[in-house]
């Protein structure tokens, strides 16, 4: 097993001799915890919304905003696998197994996979997950297509951070904790490695499925975890994978309308047409959508992510967090005032973390004992 390969077209040919059911999750190894949560996630489809964050730093400063404007926390948390080879007291997945444990939250997990400029020189390369371009040499120019072809140091490396990171996922089963897992998101846009190049005849499009299928396959089959609900966020039908392959669709919207709190009823219609009627996530977004523009225009996002830092608080231009009085963390103001922040969070279409039915006295207490401890609240 230690020299497994992926064989794509005998996968391929076994994924498509199956008919898509997005009442099913598609790994056959799932765990009773993760069908239990994939049940859930159904049950309130269309009837409700997860409120969710994504977090960066340690100090997870959101959470003092989201606590002191609301008395609540997001019911998800969304936490990444980029520095899973970094020596830190405490990574984004111990943290996230911490509060999942202790709080009772939803998990999930995205993956910014960083990649040498120079494959043959790892040790004194640039690394990143940005593609490079002409202005920026802080960036990467790893090649997706040599990392799906077989026999290259660019494959070799692929195969190699796959499994690393399902040593990192292997944690999360371990403990009993399901994971929304949405690795290789945004595959529509040019910005990350192993994003479409848009000028070249398909290629990096064929590529990307490829790499898509090699994690699946290599997850699934080879080291056959079961505590993961796949979360497919290529964001086009061209750069679209097997529908046996995830169990819900992401979108990830920005936008650049100031204070636009609307449903992106446009977007969620679009990847619903392709996905063959599996659950869509706004699954990073730059402003929380209102959840009775959500209910008028019937558009059933799973949950919303907020992006980490500056989507949720104040920051000065060297990206530092802004304190007012008794040393509290500003909220962004550009993002949402307090009463949208609260009416949201109190919206009976919303759930927060306190809302989740298996929430109990012992999360309770948790979160009010780190809150206090934290952020004196």
């Amino acid at each position: 097993m230690k020299d497994y390969i992926t064989n794509i077209d005998d996968l391929l040919e076994q994924l498509d001799s199956k008919t898509p059911d997005p009442d099913y999750l598609v790994s056959k190894n799932a765990d009773t915890n993760t069908k239990r949560l994939f049940e859930y996630l159904k049950s309130i489809y269309g009837k409700n919304i997860l409120s969710g964050q994504q977090y960066l730093q340690p100090a997870e400063l959101e959470d003092a905003v989201y606590y002191r404007i609301t008395g609540r926390l997001p019911a998800i948390r969304g936490y990444d696998l980029m520095d899973m080879d970094k020596k830190m007291s405490s990574s984004q997945t111990d943290r996230a197994i911490y509060w999942a444990k202790n709080s009772g939250c939803i998990i999930t997990m995205c993956w910014h996979w960083y990649a040498p400029d120079d494959i043959k020189d790892t040790a004194n390369s640039v690394w990143s997950f940005y593609y490079k371009t002409t202005d920026n040499s802080r960036k990467t120019s790893f090649d997706i297509l040599k990392a799906v072809q077989e026999g290259t140091p660019e494959y070799r490396f692929a195969v190699q951070k796959i499994d690393r990171a399902a040593e990192e996922l292997k944690k999360f089963e371990a403990q009993g904790i399901p994971v929304l897992w949405r690795p290789l998101h945004e595959a529509a846009g040019s910005w990350f490695w192993w994003g479409n190049r848009g000028n070249d005849g398909g290629e990096s499009a064929k590529a990307y499925k490829k790499l898509w299928y090699m994690i699946f396959d290599r997850l699934e089959n080879y080291h056959k975890l079961g505590n993961l609900i796949w979360v497919w966020n290529g964001q086009s039908e061209e750069m679209a994978v097997n529908p046996n392959t995830y169990d819900l669709c992401g979108e990830d919207i920005y936008s650049e309308v100031p204070q636009d709190h609307s449903s992106q009823k446009g977007k969620f219609l679009e990847v619903t047409s392709y996905t063959y009627g599996k659950m869509a996530a706004l699954s990073e977004c730059g402003y929380i959508p209102d959840p009775e523009e959500l209910k008028r225009d019937g558009v059933k996002w799973l949950w919303w992510l907020p992006w980490w830092g500056s989507f949720v608080y104040k920051m000065d231009e060297k990206w530092h967090p802004v304190f007012g009085e008794k040393g509290l963390v500003l909220h962004n103001n550009e993002k949402f005032s307090p009463e949208q922040l609260k009416s949201y969070f109190d919206n009976s279409y919303c759930l927060t973390l306190d809302k989740l039915p298996w929430y109990n006295k012992e999360n309770s207490g948790f979160v009010e004992r780190i809150m206090k401890e934290r952020f004196g609240l």
